[in-house]
């Protein structure tokens, strides 16, 4: 390790020789090079890679920390570290002690298909009471939310239902709907456990449980982990330190986060693991880094003043390495359409008068559906981009049509993989399929299945379907060809399905899902971490997250992403988005302290991003409309920039405005004369 690099700081957290360290790094800090140096220094001093496991909420993260690692050292020293996400990790640890965790055969299922099972559960039964109703999305929500925080029932229907509504009417809601509410879950559990289904939280709460009331499990992986790596520890969420706490009586705990940029409550992330630390982990040390690397001290000044601002003791005053620059500009546009002019045109002038890229332009925004406007102009403008935070790519239909056809041979119990996969063919609906499906399930194994499905469905269809099964099933060890061999009996329908967009966007996955199935021994692993990691990075490239201008050969693009997608990534130029009333924080946020300050985090994140420039646009017409509002006081009063300095930012109307002539009152019948003189 070239410690050179590193600050004293920096230095004396990756040559820890402690039991447990919680390194406190601001954005822009070094974090990253925190984590690498420290798994480069274990490694220098004798650790075995395969014994350091580095947990990261991101595979893209995961990958450039083992990857620099990697770099970092000499002669393949690093050639066995693993670098994954929680729940792939845990995916990993059952697929290799499948004994020791009870589970084989199993299908990891992804939200949608979630909701499939729970409406297979809920049938025709609806939770109904005072108007509220609760449908099986919800349930979803209800169960998973109460997992992820370790809350109990009735806190997480308080909590998804009544939005923490804490009253004797609420109380004596919860008290009616909680019964029912329980009996479809209990038989939602029912439903997973006879279809071998996992879901997400499943993977942590299988090895969880098993190493919380086990020794010989937590003997076992004592040999295996020796030291753990934590990235973005602020994210963690009490499922996760339930997960971790075992750990440590077996390994040492390295942790790096920002309590500063925990910004995924939604999932139950808790940023009281970070300031609860020291209590909650003996032997443990606190080191916080606050030297920026990233940005100009202008950009800091307004990032250290929205947390100075906040009721919160963030104990954070980052300070920038690299001196002054230029000051932030807060761009006030009338319409998205004219603040998407202005970002367009801006980037337009810094690629061809300022020398600077595409890719050193970055745009952020709270979600997706606010860069509409955006997209359309760069389209017209023909400037590249890339969306970070869409759909992913093995959420598409197109490619869940053939995975599907995949997952039946791994697990034959798949009810939910047989009806997407039988469904597929024209002329077998639901009722049909159905039927189909009720025999299979009587089969003990694949190759029973294998042996007798053409039989069972019968006729033209058994064959092309019993053909393909025993295609795969032959294939089982060769993913990349039993994805070739489906995709090519199953190509033409899939055509025909998808014709409206087939040649212009969904085609061209399938070699993409080809090349993904290289990377598997075997095609449950495929099934559970294609699903896990949604394959949204191949080869450190984005995947079906592309330019617009449908140009897989253009690299230098503009990024557009949600700030929840953009943590570690920075850029030269970055624009923050609508940072308006009722927007940061949010109006539905407003009676929430807690929500508040997320947000606040939120914006925090975006600000930080910046290396030298930093725009932030604000739409005047939500300041008029709060201004002139009779609730205005509440979302006028938090408004984050309501009390913000001028000596820290610029102010502009923004130049690039369309302006619209005005009519005249009164229409002119419309001259339809020539223009030509016929005399």
């Amino acid at each position: 390790m070239e410690n050179h690099i590193l600050n004293e700081k920096q230095k004396k957290a990756v040559e820890f020789n402690g039991k447990h360290l919680l390194v406190l790094a601001g954005a822009g800090t070094g974090k990253t090079r925190c984590i690498v140096g420290r798994a480069a220094y274990l490694i220098d001093n004798g650790v075995p890679p395969e014994k350091i496991q580095i947990l990261t909420f991101t595979k893209r993260s995961a990958n450039e920390i083992v990857e620099r690692v990697k770099s970092s050292l000499s002669d393949n020293q690093a050639q066995s570290l693993n670098g994954s996400t929680f729940h792939s990790w845990c995916n990993q640890l059952i697929v290799r002690y499948p004994n020791l965790f009870g589970a084989s055969n199993y299908t990891v299922i992804d939200p949608d298909d979630q909701l499939s099972v729970m409406k297979m559960v809920c049938g025709d039964q609806i939770i109904e009471y005072k108007g509220i109703r609760i449908k099986p999305q919800q349930l979803i929500e209800i169960y998973s939310y109460g997992r992820n925080t370790r809350q109990n029932l009735s806190n997480s229907i308080r909590e998804k239902v009544f939005k923490g509504k804490i009253d004797e009417d609420t109380n004596d809601e919860i008290d009616i709907i909680r019964p029912k509410v329980e009996v479809l879950l209990r038989a939602y559990q029912s439903k997973k456990a006879d279809g071998r289904y996992l879901d997400y939280d499943d993977l942590l709460l299988i090895v969880a449980n098993r190493l919380r009331n086990d020794e010989e499990a937590r003997t076992i992986l004592s040999h295996q982990v020796k030291h753990l790596l934590i990235d973005e520890f602020q994210d963690t969420n009490p499922l996760q330190w339930y997960l971790l706490e075992p750990f440590l009586q077996i390994a040492n705990f390295y942790c790096v986060g920002d309590d500063a940029q925990s910004i995924y409550s939604f999932r139950g992330a808790d940023y009281k693991n970070v300031h609860l630390f020291k209590q909650r982990v003996p032997d443990s040390e606190v080191l916080i880094l606050d030297d920026n690397y990233r940005s100009t001290q202008e950009i800091l000044d307004l990032s250290n003043w929205l947390l100075d601002e906040s009721s919160l003791d963030y104990k954070k005053k980052l300070i920038a390495t690299r001196g002054e620059g230029i000051k932030p500009k807060l761009i006030n546009v009338a319409s998205q359409w004219e603040e998407a002019n202005f970002i367009a045109e801006n980037i337009l002038e810094n690629f061809t008068e300022n020398n600077k890229n595409f890719i050193d332009h970055l745009i952020l925004s709270k979600s997706t559906y606010y860069t509409k406007p955006l997209q359309a102009v760069f389209i017209q403008k023909k400037i590249p981009y890339v969306t970070y935070g869409g759909r992913k790519f093995m959420e598409a239909a197109h490619i869940k049509d053939v995975i599907s056809a995949l997952r039946v041979v791994n697990n034959v119990y798949d009810e939910i993989g047989w009806m997407r996969f039988l469904t597929f063919w024209d002329g077998i609906g639901e009722i049909r399929a159905g039927k189909y499906i009720s025999k299979i399930l009587e089969f003990k194994d694949p190759l029973e299945c294998a042996q007798n499905l053409e039989d069972v469905i019968g006729g033209t269809d058994g064959e092309k379907i019993g053909e393909i099964y025993n295609t795969i099933f032959i294939n089982t060890g060769n993913v990349k060809k039993a994805i070739h061999e489906t995709y090519s009996k199953m190509e033409m329908p899939l055509a025909f399905k998808y014709r409206k967009d087939w040649e212009e966007k969904r085609k061209s996955d399938f070699p993409v899902l080809e090349m993904l199935g290289d990377n598997y021994s075997t095609i449950g692993q495929l099934i559970s971490e294609g699903i896990l990691e949604n394959a949204k990075q191949l080869n450190g490239e984005p995947v079906l997250e592309g330019s617009q201008l449908n140009d897989s050969e253009i690299k230098d693009h503009v990024i557009i992403s949600t700030v929840h997608s953009a943590k570690g990534l920075e850029s030269d130029v970055c624009y923050v988005l609508n940072v308006s009333p009722k927007v940061y924080p949010s109006a539905w946020n407003l009676q929430s302290e807690e929500s508040i300050e997320e947000d606040r985090r939120v914006l925090y994140v975006a600000l930080t991003r910046a290396k030298n420039e930093l725009y932030i646009t604000r739409d005047t017409n939500s300041i008029n409309t709060v201004n002139n509002s009779e609730n205005s006081s509440d979302a006028s009063s938090k408004y984050f920039l309501e009390k913000l300095p001028g000596k820290l930012i610029d102010q502009i109307v923004n130049p690039f405005s369309i302006i619209k002539p005005r009519d005249i009152l009164t229409p002119n019948k419309i001259d339809l004369s020539t223009g030509m003189d016929f005399s």
